[in-house]
């Protein structure tokens, strides 16, 4: 089975989603660059994936790059995140033949209010176990960047600056 990421937008339908009782989940708290507490992302260890499921408010409208990033730390302005889930060094971008890199995400799209609602659904890692596990010695991070993504630009699409970040912590 080819690696494969999906994302299914709730935000035009006001839908929340169903979560049924699952074998591991894991959480992040997501903060702005001022250390507040702006939403909260859940992800479920499928038989297939990671199901991840993301809420937040007070971002910029429009989209965004959003990574899965090797360190669980988010101070002091996100930098401690380091980069991409990437074991296997591959180049960044979904559309990029040589990559995509195990941290790799589509964009996410913040509406005219400052809210996100996402749920997003990735073969590139797993919770525990295999090759690109985020519950790993040093944990792991979402960062959202200030930018769409370009699926294509080494080495973040062109994203830009990160403007939020959650450290992912098992439940």
């Amino acid at each position: 089975m080819k690696n494969s990421v999906l994302v299914i937008s709730t935000a035009l339908f006001g839908f929340a989603p169903l979560v049924a009782p699952a074998a591991e989940q894991a959480s992040a708290a997501i903060i702005n660059a001022e250390g507040r507490v702006i939403g909260k992302a859940v992800l479920e260890q499928g038989p297939a994936g990671v199901l991840i499921f993301i809420e937040a408010n007070g971002l910029p409208p429009g989209p965004h790059g959003i990574h899965l990033h090797s360190v669980g730390k988010c101070e002091p302005d996100f930098k401690a995140a380091k980069g991409h889930v990437n074991p296997h060094k591959r180049p960044h971008g979904l559309l990029n033949p040589d990559g995509p890199d195990r941290g790799d995400l589509p964009n996410v799209f913040v509406a005219l209010n400052g809210n996100l609602t996402a749920e997003l659904f990735t073969t590139f890692v797993t919770l525990r176990g295999g090759s690109a596990p985020l519950l790993d010695d040093d944990g792991s991070a979402f960062i959202i960047h200030e930018n769409r993504d370009d699926q294509m630009t080494q080495p973040i699409g062109g994203a830009g600056g990160r403007i939020a970040c959650g450290v992912i912590k098992g439940t």
